[in-house]
């Protein structure tokens, strides 16, 4: 496609090219261009032996990668990392790096499917794979590894964030529900180490935690008479009537001064007042039955569920803070 640079054509042919960017920087980040490039510029021709890559491809690719200001392409044919670019290392503040791969090797293929489920409302990656996305995840140890730790940058900026934006400080009791590896709640310990805290989640994710913990499964009970109970990043994978199920569970456990903290995204009125949020809830119709919803359809689950909506609060990372209580 060429167009006049800048106009709306130009802007249509650079999205319809998406697919090429998400494999130029998974292969950035599979070659090790990024770490090669630590040092200083460097050109196609000295980066290929070290990386195992035929030249003439490689230059291509990194010119690729310039054109989407990820590299600087300088005067001399050399590439250098730009500052965009600097965020597909790992360890570096903010890095992407896992969230690319996982685009790349998890996500890719199954958003081939979108047309055919959008006819249909079957969900892309159960067409694409065969299984649903955790199932699939499931099957090779080594993927399951490699996706929670391309979450494991995301989850610990929104923990460090939530605990910012929200005053946990007059909990005495905490439950964790679906709390994974724990990030959030190790970032509780940080703010009120006198916490008693729970780690609850499946058995097998808990095991060997070094946090207290109980293996359960959280559609049918979770442990009783906390505090306050978190819930993170779990509603947003289940369509409403499974996260109905969930939040039933939770209402179950509490006392009638408990609180519930619901940490998701929340989908704004207009698409384009919070793009990444909308791109996100694209994620869970690619991948999963879930879906991000609006402060408003959280509320409705929750008063279903026998609690009530009693503050929202953004955080600096993009998800809200939204505590529930228990109804009357």
């Amino acid at each position: 496609m060429v167009a006049v640079p800048g106009s709306p054509a130009d802007g249509l042919a650079r999205l319809a090219d998406g697919y090429l960017v998400t494999q130029l920087l998974h292969v950035a980040i599979a070659l090790g261009v990024p770490e090669a490039l630590t040092g200083g510029p460097r050109g196609a021709d000295d980066l290929a032996g070290e990386l195992g890559a035929v030249p003439g491809p490689l230059r291509r690719v990194l010119r690729g990668l310039a054109a989407e200001e990820v590299l600087d392409e300088l005067p001399d044919g050399r590439f250098a990392l730009t500052a965009t670019g600097e965020l597909l290392l790992a360890g570096t503040p903010g890095s992407l790096r896992g969230a690319v791969t996982a685009r790349a090797e998890l996500y890719y293929r199954a958003a081939a499917g979108l047309l055919d489920a959008v006819r249909t409302g079957d969900t892309p990656f159960d067409v694409v794979h065969g299984r649903p996305f955790f199932d699939h995840l499931a099957a090779a140890p080594e993927r399951l590894a490699a996706f929670r730790a391309s979450m494991a940058g995301r989850s610990a900026r929104e923990a460090g964030a939530v605990v910012a934006a929200y005053d946990l400080t007059g909990f005495a009791s905490v439950v964790d529900v679906g709390g994974g590896s724990g990030t959030l709640l190790r970032a509780v310990l940080e703010r009120v180490p006198s916490a008693d805290v729970v780690l609850f989640d499946q058995p097998d994710v808990v095991a060997g935690s070094d946090l207290p913990t109980v293996g359960g499964d959280f559609f049918t009970g979770v442990p009783g008479g906390a505090d306050a109970y978190l819930l993170s990043r779990v509603l947003h994978d289940w369509d409403d009537g499974d996260a109905l199920r969930v939040l039933r569970s939770c209402r179950a456990a509490m006392r009638p001064d408990s609180v519930l903290l619901v940490v998701e995204a929340v989908l704004p009125r207009r698409a384009v007042e919070d793009p990444a949020v909308v791109r996100m809830d694209l994620h869970m119709l690619v991948l999963l039955h879930g879906r991000e919803r609006t402060a408003a359809e959280y509320a409705a689950l929750l008063e279903e569920a026998g609690l009530r909506l009693t503050a929202d609060v953004p955080t600096a990372a993009g998800v809200h803070v939204l505590e529930a209580r228990p109804q009357g």
